[in-house]
């Protein structure tokens, strides 16, 4: 005879509560948990997918990930960082499955880096920059994801990716380069 499972009700229960529903794989407490973390984690995979269809399918990636693994997660009040750092596993991913990332050829100590003014800064949007950094090629856009958004040193973009540092360096100036262009051109108009 098969025992009735325990149910949780939908958005009532504070984390713990889902978590511990979550590790007996209640479906009910996965649910709740897909919700509520959804508001503020389809940014993330949205950056690096460029669109909903893309950022959808690394959400649910990270969230079957999560399901699998949440045995792992301790009681330590870090709930946040640990899914962001499956999020962003899961976005490079992603990422990495749909675009090739070439080495460029070139010589960090050459390359002149590219300063934008902070006052353009307060003269320009969030909204507007994150669209014009969804405008960058590719491979720009994420390693200046990582770089910028994530904190992530150019080492460790190198590793995540699969490139040498010159190289994410290189992405990073390719990207101000493109959002000093794309800035001027805004405040022109």
């Amino acid at each position: 005879m098969m025992q009735a499972e325990q149910t949780i009700p939908l958005l009532t229960d504070p984390l713990e509560t889902i978590i511990e529903g979550c590790r007996r794989n209640n479906l009910q407490s996965q649910e709740q948990l897909y919700r509520q973390c959804y508001p503020q984690l389809i940014g993330i995979c949205f950056r690096y997918a460029g669109d909903m269809d893309g950022a959808g399918i690394i959400y649910n990636n990270a969230m079957l990930r999560i399901f699998q693994h949440i045995s792992r997660y301790r009681h330590d009040n870090k709930w946040l960082p640990w899914i962001r750092t499956i999020i962003i596993h899961c976005s490079l991913d992603y990422v990495k499955q749909r675009n090739r990332f070439r080495e460029e050829k070139i010589s960090a100590l050459h390359e002149q880096s590219v300063v934008i003014a902070e006052d353009i800064f307060q003269r320009v949007s969030v909204k507007e920059i994150q669209k014009l950094i969804q405008q960058m090629p590719k491979a720009t856009a994420t390693v200046f994801n990582l770089f910028i958004y994530e904190g992530f040193t150019h080492k460790q973009v190198a590793d995540a990716l699969g490139i040498s540092e010159g190289t994410s360096k290189w992405h990073i100036n390719e990207g101000r380069k493109f959002l000093k262009s794309k800035i001027e051109s805004l405040i022109k108009d």
